[in-house]
């Protein structure tokens, strides 16, 4: 055979010494957790100091433990009583760095930075001496291949953007050491039978290791070149990971609610939620309301309890002695507003429409409520499925509190006392803002005064939008960041949920009431009109929406839509909101992305990042600004090329050392699949009584040794004894000669996969 010799029949003993290979890998692995480590915001240390002496405590590890165990024994244990000094005498030192750096990893350390160089010395070398010991004593590389793979995993989580090299060292120890601590089985090391085992492995784990390195640089330059169009790849693969896991599980079926902001992608099903029933067909957009949100505790939001707040209200006006299930400040103000649009007068008075909410998947523990509403009854027969709320839309709200029916006034005036009493308490309660946890939005409505609920508004609106783009895949927010902090003012990407909690914090920084809320939001034009004159809309999960309520003296909470437009823009309306007000404000404060106080020259990325994926190639890549990384990668394209033949002529010998032990019957199939790929004798099986004439037609072959060979093979397959060896010497020897015939009667592309990608030959 051509290529490299695989002698058989003499064992070459095993190569003695230390494994070189083994000491670079396991640097690799402890360096790679070092320079993640050391890209996690917030953590400093000397790295002139940690990174050689812990190369030097490798080396010490490495030279001890293949050298003598005595000597690996004692620097074990000269190291455990040195560290065990050490802890002790410096136990102030180490509690305070320990604490910073768990605060690093869990919420954002808000204190002040410290040097944490002798933390990180003893966490190296204990991670020195626990990975040596996996890799070299116990040979076990499953409990670190998880470990590492768990960091790499929670590296966007933790924030960390500059892990390039942390990356490609940690991927370079998963490969090599895996490769190094596999046994294969008895397939595998039969494959090695005369061959110097530990130089083709550790050759192996260089070639894993370049091979890695290549991937990695590819994907790198990919994603520098265009990382939106890359990301848009993962997420579509995410998005149907994440559409099969709802589906399975049910999640896709359940109603949404709940505070919490997402700090990752969505991805919305179309599943149906929700069935909306009116009599008349909604002129504007429905909110239905399902979680309103009270406290920001970071990234999420407490659901609302408004007892409290109830029981203070009455104190106020002194109704304590009077509160009951039916009537209490509770009760009294969730229809309050419902009630005094319907008794004011006018002589137009608006009619309140009808509505049925029917939860598809049958249960109802949350409810969805339409804004100036109240429960209604009676309406669709004596028995349905669902609720029913009585609502106006915003436009038909006209609270006239000196207009009302002359049998009215009186609970006019308790619903007046009432509102006067509440909107004191909301003030307060609502305009609550955790500052510590959002220094960055703090200083920017500090430094940018504005009086009217015009302008604040105005503000809030352009801020957002100048600042940050509409998008479900904005990618993971880190979890040791304030996600609502990281969405305006770091990433500029975000769903509903960013806007809407951006929104109300700003809101309430600036002394509005308000609350986030969320459920679904429904545009008229999804309803359709059924036979008995009802509209009818199927809502789902794509309806989820986010949004700001804010108190409004005669419509009560009132929803804002902060959420770009689907053409980009402003979407905002409520009572007294006129959006040429907003322009000409824009127009007249000068505002741009500088003196606002975010991110300045902040690109348009929403065009890009949906581009066509075959677009790439035509981008206008500034390729000097990618110098660096296209010479790296060309040499090891280069470096990679010049190594391949050698590569796959291995490749080829071993699979061709594999025919040594098979059986004559799996050569006569490897035959067949050989004729197969060559597209010889189609049709044909091996069991024709013409199979041998034809073949030997084809390949000049002799007829005789075919024929010969189709013989032993059916003897072997239903003769009674096995063949002996010399037979299936004859088969084997056969198929090497049909092999070459064969070979050579191909195309040269052909004949390259023939001989090395198939390794027939």
């Amino acid at each position: 055979m051509n290529g490299i010799e695989i002698r058989t029949g003499v064992e070459e003993p095993e190569e003695k010494g230390r494994p070189s290979a083994a000491l670079l890998f396991l640097e690799a692995g402890i360096f790679g957790v070092l320079l993640l480590f050391g890209s996690l915001k917030g953590i400093s240390f000397s790295e002139w100091v940690v990174y050689p002496a812990t190369a030097l405590l490798c080396w010490a590890i490495w030279y001890t433990y293949y050298g003598s165990r005595w000597a690996y024994l004692l620097l074990v244990f000269g190291a455990v009583t040195a560290y065990g000094a050490v802890v002790f005498g410096m136990e102030d030192v180490f509690r305070e760095q320990i604490r910073y750096i768990a605060g690093c990893i869990q919420g954002g350390s808000k204190a002040e930075p410290i040097d944490v160089t002798e933390t990180v010395l003893l966490l190296a070398a204990m991670l020195a001496f626990f990975t040596a010991m996996l890799e070299f004593l116990v040979r076990s590389h499953r409990l670190l291949y998880f470990m590492t793979t768990g960091l790499l995993l929670l590296a966007p989580l933790w924030g960390i953007r500059e892990g390039v090299g942390a990356v490609l060292l940690l991927a370079l120890f998963q490969a090599a050491f895996w490769i190094l601590q596999t046994d294969g089985g008895p397939a595998w090391r039969a494959s090695f039978e005369g061959v110097n085992k530990r130089r083709i492995v550790e050759r192996s784990s260089f070639a894993a290791g370049i091979v890695v390195l290549v991937v990695f640089l590819v994907v790198l330059l990919l994603a520098s070149v265009n990382a939106d169009v890359f990301y848009t790849w993962i997420y579509q693969g995410e998005s149907k990971v994440y559409r099969i896991l709802n589906s399975l599980t049910g999640k896709d079926a359940a109603p949404v609610t709940g505070g919490t902001v997402g700090r990752g992608n969505q991805y919305r099903t179309g599943t149906p939620q929700l069935e909306v029933e009116v009599d008349l067909k909604p002129d504007e957009t429905l909110y239905l309301c399902g979680f309103e949100g009270d406290e920001y505790v970071g990234g999420s939001w407490n659901a609302l309890e408004e007892g409290e707040l109830f029981e203070a209200v009455e104190e106020k006006l002194g109704w304590q002695m009077y509160s009951n299930g039916r009537f209490s400040a509770s009760s009294l103000y969730g229809s309050m507003y419902f009630m005094m649009n319907t008794n004011a007068e006018a002589e137009e008075p608006s009619r309140w429409r009808n509505m049925r909410i029917c939860h598809l998947n049958g249960e109802y523990e949350n409810m969805y409520v339409p804004y100036y509403s109240q429960r209604g009854w009676g309406w669709g027969g004596s028995y349905y499925e669902g609720y029913l709320y009585w609502y106006y839309e915003q436009r038909d709200m006209n609270v006239a509190w000196d207009n009302v029916y002359d049998d009215f006034t009186v609970i006019r005036d308790w619903y007046r006392a009432l509102r006067d009493a509440y909107m004191e308490e909301v003030r307060i309660a609502y305009t609550k803002v955790p500052v510590q946890l959002l220094p960055r939005l703090t200083s920017l409505c500090s430094e940018n005064h504005h009086d009217s609920l015009e302008e604040i508004t105005a503000f809030i609106l352009h801020t957002l939008h100048e600042n940050a783009e509409y998008t479900m895949t904005p990618g993971w927010a880190p979890l040791n960041e304030d996600v609502v902090e990281y969405f305006l003012f770091d990433s500029g990407r975000g769903y509903c949920e960013h806007f809407a909690a951006a929104a109300t914090l700003m809101y309430r920084l600036y002394g509005i009431p308000a609350r986030y809320a969320c459920g679904y939001m429904v545009q008229p034009d999804a309803f359709e009109q059924q036979e008995e004159g009802s509209w009818k809309a199927v809502v789902t999960d794509r309806e989820a929406h986010a949004w700001v309520e804010i108190f409004l003296e005669d419509y009560g909470w009132t929803p804002v839509e902060v959420t770009p437009a689907a053409g980009g823009g402003n979407a905002a309306r409520y009572p007294g909101f006129d959006s040429s007000v907003f322009r000409k404000l824009v127009q007249t404060k000068g505002w741009d992305t500088e003196n606002v106080g975010l991110r300045t020259g902040a690109e348009d990325r929403s065009e890009a990042a949906w581009q066509p994926v075959e677009k790439f190639l035509e981008l206008d890549i500034d390729f000097k600004k990618y110098e660096k990384w296209l010479h790296v990668l060309g040499t090891w394209g280069i470096y990679s090329l010049c190594l391949l033949p050698v590569f796959l002529d291995y490749r080829r010998l071993r699979r061709l050392k594999k025919l040594e032990s098979m059986s004559s019957r799996r050569v006569f199939f490897r035959l067949l699949e050989m004729l197969r790929f060559a597209g010889m004798l189609p049709g044909y099986d091996g069991t024709e009584a013409d199979f041998a004439a034809k073949l030997a037609e084809a390949t000049d072959m002799p007829e005789a040794d075919i024929a010969r060979m189709q013989s032993l093979v059916s003897e072997a397959a239903y003769g009674e004894a096995a063949l002996p060896p010399e037979a299936e010497n004859e088969v084997r020897r056969v198929y090497l000669a049909l092999a070459e015939a064969v070979c050579k009667r191909l195309k040269r592309h052909k004949r390259v996969g023939f001989r090395y990608w198939k390794a027939f030959f």
